[in-house]
């Protein structure tokens, strides 16, 4: 269905009487998306009299798009009315009568207010019983439909209306003529400019027989736009931030379309901009120091709200970087997720991080880019919802396998020149949307999770000898072998073609390829079935950490080999594990029982492998895909209500983890296997303090940093996972309350 969201002024007819009957209204969401919703309000006769010829009207914020079971009227500011459709005139007693609508934006929308129900002749809106306005005036209603740019408008008038004219900006675009006295709307199409992301006004113009005309204003938005206008920032497709510099004001205009007065207010995230409101048509913004921010802007009045990024430059001029151990998080553009960053009303509950992250998976054929009708439109939201936020986008490109992953599912599609020549063309594609999106923001690729680990575990190959279908890159028109350079076709020759294809189309991409902690396959020392980390448990801490750091010069070895680190490449990637430790059977009780419930040695040797890789590659590090989950029992208070958070019950999507307890620090309370096992510190850090049955774990970013490590993206892996965002995020809040108290340099 259209995203298309409109806004309708116009000339309306007169109400009637209201009926005898007492009728209740019952407002339900059939389905809700990230800009808009699909609604029913039921109409129940509770009184002892049929209700006939009846009209509906109500208040409502949101903007209705479209009806069905009743037809649209006329709209005066949010004042809706509604006629029957004529097969449903009549609601006997105690029978009701269903109109559905869809509108925008979504989000658990409440539903109208002041209902009113009319009947008899004076419900309509034009001559012969289908809309009386005063005789030989027009009236109108104006709704719209869009599949890509093709507008249909449905025109009501009143008597002898002959002819109807649209005009933008005092320019003509598009008119008509009118049967004067017709019992039906009638209907006009035609082709509009491609517009993404836009908010434009219209002027309608009605002339009858004797020369008399009434007009009307219609707004309309798309694809996620706001009616709010910000001029000389929005373009062609509406701003979704403004740069300012640092001790600076900036100041716009700014208005609502279709709207005469403004009840405007800001409020913004002010760690780093003060914002404030002249006259209630001027936005000011003031730099306060290098970073990223956000601000709201809403209309009290209407409704209408609009979100707006701001980077603040540094005293140089540049734009602000990402602090020197950045925090991010798994995010997707749906209502729930958007509202934990957008509550930044009250700076004491501003929820942020500095980066957010989705996937862009599912291979070229039935992938990413064929879940919405719009092309691209998963890569085209997140980065303008990401920029309104203030937030920096990264993407993980998961395209090598598709609906399933295996090694001999990654060896076949490298392997088919179709596969690969689609796969190019969506990579092309996708750096293209980027660049032309967000030229100069340090947008992020973690690249291909998995298949350079499944290369080294299985093939029993170097990344030289496995072969690859390189050449489809050249095939498919992304690469020149006249101009660009000629890449093997070897698993080495495809990601040096990778790397290289990203530099040449989206050089302000900042990328990375993942390193698999299980990869090895045991090089330099047998590795134990619960993975490289816990070769300590055998081989004590000195030997067990010495081995560590071997199989990990062999892995990354391995993946240099394969060209990880060539054409520009700004960072590795390393995951920990798709699944909260508390996932296991048996790990909750028995944490020494499981594989992923980890200890402080443990995760001690986590950053060791990370800092091996730092030396090795000569490149920064990002944690990706670290768990949300908490070691329960916790001590840590909810500030919402001035208790300890509660357990996770270790159930789907609430499972207990170690990861944030180890990097953001912790106090809980553990007993038996669980005490033991958490105050395990063969390797002495000194961040470990037990007092009875209360042990602490102090942050360890400062550790993280040294070990190299630039950034840390926490997020569910599979959909069981513990997620941390969301309205409310499944975690109860005590991720982002530890990344919001988390020091920061």
């Amino acid at each position: 269905m259209s995203r298309f969201r409109v806004l309708f002024g116009f000339f309306v007819a007169f109400c009637a009487a209201f009926a005898s009957a007492q009728p209740s209204f019952e407002f339900r969401v059939t389905q809700d998306w990230t800009s808009g919703f699909q609604a029913e309000i039921t109409i129940r006769n509770g009184g002892t009299t049929p209700i006939q010829d009846w009209t509906l009207e109500f208040d409502y914020t949101r903007a209705i798009t479209s009806v069905w079971n009743g037809t649209l009227v006329s709209v005066v500011g949010n004042r809706y009315r509604i006629r029957n459709a004529g097969w449903n005139a009549t609601i006997a007693p105690g029978a009701a009568a269903t109109i559905g609508f869809v509108a925008s934006p979504g989000g658990a929308p409440s539903g109208p207010t002041h209902y009113s129900l009319t009947q008899g002749s004076g419900g309509g809106g034009g001559g012969n019983g289908e809309g009386s306005g005063v005789p030989g005036t027009p009236s109108l209603a104006v709704s719209a439909t869009a599949q890509g740019v093709i507008a249909t408008w449905n025109l009501w008038y009143g008597n002898n209306a002959t002819r109807w004219q649209l005009f933008e900006s005092g320019s003509l675009l598009a008119e008509g003529a009118l049967t004067p006295n017709a019992p039906h709307p009638q209907s006009a199409s035609f082709t509009l400019p491609p517009r993404e992301y836009a908010a434009h006004a219209y002027h309608v113009i009605l002339t009858n027989s004797f020369g008399s005309t009434s007009s009307g204003t219609v707004a309309y938005t798309f694809g996620g736009a706001s009616p709010i206008v910000l001029d000389g920032l929005d373009g062609a497709a509406q701003a979704t931030q403004v740069t300012v510099g640092i001790a600076s004001t900036t100041s716009l205009s700014i208005r609502e379309l279709g709207t005469a007065d403004l009840a405007l207010r800001v409020t913004s995230n002010n760690s780093v901009i003060a914002t404030g409101l002249v006259n209630g048509a001027k936005l000011t913004v003031r730099g306060l120091k290098p970073g990223r921010a956000s601000l709201r802007i809403e209309n009290t009045a209407t409704g209408s709200v609009r979100y707006l990024g701001v980077r603040v430059r540094t005293d140089k001029g540049a734009l602000p970087a990402l602090p020197g151990l950045a925090f991010g998080s798994v995010s997707e553009d749906t209502p729930g997720d958007l509202a934990l960053w957008r509550d930044f009303a009250d700076p004491a509950r501003a929820k942020r991080v500095d980066v957010r992250y989705i996937y862009l998976n599912g291979g070229p054929f039935t992938g990413w880019r064929t879940w919405n009708p719009m092309d691209g439109f998963r890569v085209k939201s997140f980065i303008r919802e990401s920029q309104k936020l203030g937030i920096v986008p990264y993407f993980v490109w998961y395209n090598i396998p598709d609906g399933g992953e295996s090694y001999w599912i990654d060896r076949q599609h490298i392997s088919d020149v179709a596969y690969m020549r689609a796969y190019f063309r969506d990579l092309r594609f996708t750096l293209e949307l980027i660049r032309n999106l967000a030229a100069d923001e340090p947008v992020g690729l973690v690249l291909e999770p998995d298949f350079l680990g499944y290369m080294m575990q299985m093939s029993g190959l170097r990344p030289g000898q496995i072969p690859a279908m390189t050449q489809a890159a050249y095939a498919e028109g992304v690469l020149d072998p006249a101009t660009d350079p000629i890449f093997s076709d070897s698993v080495t020759g495809l990601v040096q073609a990778i790397n290289y294809t990203i530099r040449k189309y989206a050089p302000n991409a900042r990328f990375g390829w993942q390193f698999n902690l299980w990869a090895s396959p045991g090089i330099t020392v047998g590795i134990p079935a619960k993975g490289l980390m816990r070769l300590t448990d055998t081989l004590g801490i000195a030997a067990g950490r010495t081995a560590i750091a071997n199989e990990t010069r062999e892995i990354a070895n391995y993946y240099m080999e394969a060209g990880v680190t060539t054409h520009g490449a700004h960072f590795v990637s390393v995951d920990k594990y798709g699944l909260d430790a508390g996932a296991e059977p048996g790990a909750a009780t028995n944490p020494a029982s499981s594989t992923w419930f980890w200890h402080l040695d443990h995760w001690n040797n986590y950053l060791l492998f990370a800092k091996t890789l730092r030396t090795m590659t000569n490149l920064p590090v990002v944690l990706w895909q670290i768990p949300v989950g908490r070691i329960n029992a916790t001590r840590t208070v909810n500030p919402a209500t001035g208790f300890p958070f509660p357990d996770l019950p270790n159930t789907t999507t609430r499972f207990e983890d170690s990861a944030t307890s180890f990097f953001l620090g912790d106090q809980f309370t553990a007993t038996g296997a669980r005490k033991a096992w958490f105050s395990t510190n063969q390797g002495g850090d000194p961040g470990l303090t037990v007092n009875g049955d209360v042990t602490q774990w102090r942050h360890h970013l400062r550790e993280t940093s040294a070990s190299g490590v630039s950034m840390i993206l926490w997020g569910a892996g599979v959909g069981d996972s513990t997620d941390g965002v969301g309205s409310p995020p499944t975690d109860d809040g005590w991720w982002i309350h530890k990344v919001m108290s988390a020091p920061r340099w």
